[in-house]
C-alpha cells in the first residue's frame, strides 16, 4: 500500500527527474540508498537503473561491504540482471570479504541466486566464510544462504550440509518462510534426511496459523519430492495441514493448489475433504490456471481417485480454449487423468486433445506417447483412431528411444484399444515383448533361487541381476496374464472384481496398491480359512527386503537390490505383504501341527498389475507349496510409480519477494555518513530489525 502511494504521489516524477540528472554525482552512500529506495517501491524505471548501473560501475571501489550488498539486492529485487555490474560487484566483494557482516553475505548471495548469477570464485569464498561464521547466522540468514547455494546449484559439499543441519537443529524460532526455504533446499538437493525433515515439520506445526498458501505448498512439495512420510511428525503435520487447506483454500493461488494437491496425491495421503476444498477454490479461479497448474491438479485428482464434477467441467472448458498452449507432456498427463477419472462425457474435449496431441506428437517422449495410447484405450478408441495411428508412426520412427517399460505400456494400450493398423511396427513391438517374456519364464522357473538361508549368495545375486536386466517394473496386462498361466499362478477360483472392491479398506488411490486375499487350506488334519483380508502397500526398508524368506528384488535401474535410504523396498508392496503374511501364517501352523502337508487354495486380487518382484515371490510361493492351487488376478491399471511419467512436477521454488532477506536499509536513527559511504561503525552498520 505504501509503495503504491509513493509511486502515485504527484511529486514522485519530479524526484525521479532530479535523480536522473544527479545520478552521475551520487556518492557511494547515496547510490546504495537510492537503489534501495527505488527497489523497495518496486520502481522499475529503465533509464534510471541504467544510470545507477553506470554510476555504480564507476565507483564500485568506493562501495563498502554493505553498499555492495545493497546495490546487488536492489537490482535483484526489481529483477534486473545487469551482468557487467554484478561481475564487478563480485570482484570487489572478494577483495573486501573480511569486512562483510553475515547479513551482507546473505543479501549478496540472495541477489545472485534470485538473478541466477553464479560466480564460482566469489561463491567459494563466501562458502568458506559462512562455514567459519555459521554460528553468527540468524534463522533467516541461514535459510537464505542455504537456499541461495541450492538455487545456484553450487556444490557445497558434505561439510556444509552437516554444519547447516547442526545449526538448524539448534535454532528454535523460525518464520514460516524460513522453514519453507529450508525444506525446499533439502528436497531440491535430493538429500534424504528424515530427522531434519521431521524437525522442520514440528516447527511448521507450531506456526501453522501463520502459514501462507505458498509456505504450506512448499513444505508439502518437499515432503512428497523426498517421498518420505513414515514418521509421526510428518503424519501429524500432514493431518494438521488438511485443516488449514480446508479452512483457507479460497485464499490459495492456482500454483499453491496445484502443488499441494500434487504432494498429497504423491504421498497417497487420504484427503478427500481437502481435495473438495481445493477443487471448489480452483473452479472460482479456473481462468487463472496456466496449463501446467491445471494439469497438475487434474493429475492429483486422478491419482487420488477424487472426481469433482464441477471442476472437471471447468477444466475441460479451459483445456479446449487453451489446448495450443499445452505441451506434449501436458496433453499426455491431462488425458491420463481423464482416463483415471473415467471422464469421457465431453466428446468434444477428447477430440480436441487428440487432434492437438497429433500436432505435437514429435515433441513427446516415449513415456508420453505410451500414456496417450493408454488413455485412448480407456476413453474410447473411436475418438482417437488418427491419434493412435500417429503414435504408432512416431514409435516406428523412434523405436530405438523406447525403453522396455514404454514398449510394454504401449503394447498393452494398443491391445486394449483393439488397434490393428500398425502393420510391421506392431510385429516389431510383439517381437520385443516376446523376447522379454521368454527371459522371464526361464528366470521364474530354471533361474528361481531357493529360499533365503538355503541357497547360495551367488544364485541369489544372479537372480536379482537377471530380473533387473530385463528393465521392466511390470510385464503389462495382457502378458502378465499369460505368464501367470504358464507359471501355474492362475488356478482355482478367482476373486470377482466387484467383490474385492467392496471389501472394507480397498483404496482407489493410484499411488497405492491394494490386495484382497482369501484362502481355504488344510495343514495336516487342520482346516484354516480366511474369507477375505485387505493388504495395502506400505513403507518397507532395505533390511526388511533382505530378511524375507522369499527373495525380493529392487527394480531400480539395475542398481542395488534395495536402497538403504530414500525409497521403499519391494517387500512393502501390497502383493508381497499378502503373500509373505500367508507364508508366515503357514509356517506357524506347520510347526504347531507337526506336518508339512499343505493343500487347498489361495486367491489374491490386486488393484494394479503386480511388479515383477512380486511375480517372482508368487513363483517362489508356488514352488514352496506345490499342492496349493494359487490364483493371482489383477485389475488392468497401470502402475503409476515411475517417476517422471505421470506425476512429474516442477520444483516449488520460493517466491522472490516472500523469501527476500531483511530489508537492507540502515537503521533509521543512524546519522547518514558523509565520507563517500565509508563505514563509521555503530548504528550505521545495523539493519532495521522490522522483519517479522
Amino acid at each position: 500500500g505504501e509503495q503504491k502511494l509513493a509511486l502515485g504521489d504527484q511529486r514522485f516524477p519530479r524526484l525521479l527527474q532530479l535523480l536522473r540528472a544527479k545520478c552521475k554525482d551520487l556518492s557511494a552512500w547515496g547510490l546504495s540508498d537510492a537503489s534501495w529506495g527505488l527497489a523497495k517501491m518496486q520502481c522499475r524505471d529503465e533509464e534510471i537503473f541504467q544510470r545507477l548501473s553506470a554510476r555504480a560501475q564507476d565507483i564500485v571501489k568506493d562501495l563498502d561491504a554493505q553498499g555492495l550488498a545493497i546495490v546487488a539486492w536492489s537490482f535483484a529485487t526489481v529483477a534486473r540482471k545487469d551482468e557487467p555490474l554484478l561481475s564487478l560487484i563480485a570482484q570487489e566483494a572478494r577483495k573486501k570479504l573480511d569486512t562483510f557482516g553475515v547479513q551482507n553475505i546473505s543479501n549478496l548471495l540472495w541477489a545472485n541466486a534470485t538473478l541466477g548469477m553464479r560466480s564460482d570464485a566469489l561463491h567459494a569464498d563466501l562458502l568458506r566464510e559462512c562455514l567459519v561464521r555459521l554460528d553468527e547466522f540468524t534463522t533467516q540468514e541461514l535459510a537464505i544462504v542455504n537456499w541461495a547455494f541450492t538455487k545456484l546449484a553450487y556444490p557445497v559439499g558434505d561439510e556444509w550440509k552437516a554444519a547447516v543441519r547442526s545449526r538448524v537443529l539448534r535454532l528454535k524460532e523460525y518464520a514460516p518462510s524460513e522453514l519453507s526455504m529450508l525444506a525446499w533446499a533439502l528436497a531440491t538437493r535430493g538429500d534424504y534426511d528424515p530427522d531434519l525433515l521431521a524437525y522442520l515439520a514440528r516447527r511448521s506445526m507450531e506456526l501453522m496459523r501463520s502459514f501462507t498458501g505458498q509456505n504450506l505448498a512448499t513444505i508439502i512439495w518437499a515432503i512428497a519430492t523426498i517421498s518420505y512420510k513414515d514418521d509421526p511428525s510428518i503424519d501429524e503435520f500432514l493431518r494438521m495441514s488438511l485443516g488449514a487447506i480446508i479452512a483457507r483454500s479460497n485464499e490459495f493461488q492456482p500454483l499453491n493448489i496445484a502443488l499441494i494437491s500434487w504432494g498429497l496425491a504423491k504421498l497417497s495421503f487420504k484427503a478427500e475433504a481437502a481435495f473438495e476444498a481445493m477443487c471448489d477454490s480452483a473452479v472460482q479461479q479456473i481462468d487463472s490456471f496456466v496449463p501446467q497448474n491445471l494439469v497438475q491438479l487434474m493429475w492429483a485428482c486422478g491419482t487420488a481417485g477424487y472426481r469433482h464434477e464441477t471442476f472437471l467441467r471447468a477444466a475441460a472448458r479451459v483445456a479446449k480454449r487453451t489446448i495450443d498452449q499445452f505441451s506434449s507432456q501436458h496433453q499426455s498427463n491431462f488425458l491420463w487423468a481423464c482416463a483415471r477419472l473415467n471422464f469421457k462425457e465431453d466428446v468434444e474435449l477428447l477430440r480436441v486433445v487428440a487432434a492437438a496431441a497429433q500436432r505435437k506428437m514429435h515433441e513427446g517422449s516415449p513415456q508420453h506417447l505410451s500414456n496417450i495410447a493408454w488413455a485412448a484405450s480407456q476413453l474410447g478408441p473411436q475418438h482417437f483412431q488418427d491419434c493412435l495411428y500417429a503414435v504408432v508412426s512416431e514409435t516406428s520412427r523412434r523405436i530405438a528411444e523406447f525403453d522396455p517399460p514404454s514398449i510394454m505400456m504401449l503394447s498393452d494400450s494398443l491391445y486394449e484399444a483393439k488397434f490393428n493398423h500398425g502393420g510391421e511396427i506392431m510385429q516389431v513391438l510383439r517381437g520385443q515383448v516376446q523376447r522379454m517374456g521368454n527371459e522371464l519364464f526361464d528366470l521364474f522357473t530354471n533361474g528361481l533361487p531357493r529360499p533365503r538361508g538355503r541357497g547360495s549368495q551367488q544364485e541369489l545375486t544372479e537372480y536379482q541381476r537377471r530380473l533387473r536386466k530385463v528393465g521392466l517394473t511390470t510385464f503389462g496386462y495382457e502378458h502378465t496374464t499369460s505368464l501367470f498361466e504358464q507359471l501355474q499362478l492362475a488356478e482355482g477360483l478367482p476373486w470377482q472384481i466387484t467383490e474385492a472392491m467392496a471389501m472394507p479398506g480397498w483404496t482407489t488411490n493410484a499411488r497405492r496398491t491394494t490386495v484382497a486375499r482369501r484362502y481355504a487350506l488344510r495343514v495336516g488334519s487342520r482346516n484354516i480359512e480366511d474369507p477375505g483380508t485387505i493388504f495395502t502397500s506400505a513403507f518397507a526398508s532395505a533390511a526388511e527386503d533382505n530378511t524375507a524368506d522369499f527373495i525380493v528384488v529392487w527394480l531400480g535401474q539395475g542398481k542395488a537390490d534395495s536402497p538403504s535410504t530414500g525409497r521403499a523396498g519391494r517387500s512393502g508392496d501390497a502383493e508381497c505383504r499378502a503373500m509373505m503374511a500367508t507364508h508366515e501364517m503357514l509356517k506357524k501352523v506347520v510347526l504347531e501341527e507337526g506336518s508339512d502337508e499343505v493343500s487347498g487354495s489361495v486367491a489374491f486380487h490386486t488393484s494394479g498389475v503386480p511388479c515383477l518382484s512380486c511375480v517372482g515371490v508368487a513363483a517362489q510361493f508356488k514352488r514352496h507349496y506345490p499342492r496349493i492351487r494359487f490364483c493371482f488376478t489383477f485389475m488392468n491399471r497401470p502402475l503409476s510409480e515411475r517417476e517422471g511419467v505421470l506425476d512429474d512436477a516442477p520444483a516449488m521454488e520460493p517466491s522472490m519477494f516472500s523469501m527476500a532477506p531483511k530489508t537492507p536499509r540502515r537503521n533509521d536513527s543512524a546519522a547518514a555518513p558523509r565520507n563517500n559511504g565509508a563505514s563509521q561503525g555503530g548504528a550505521w552498520d545495523k539493519y532495521n530489525p522490522g522483519y517479522r
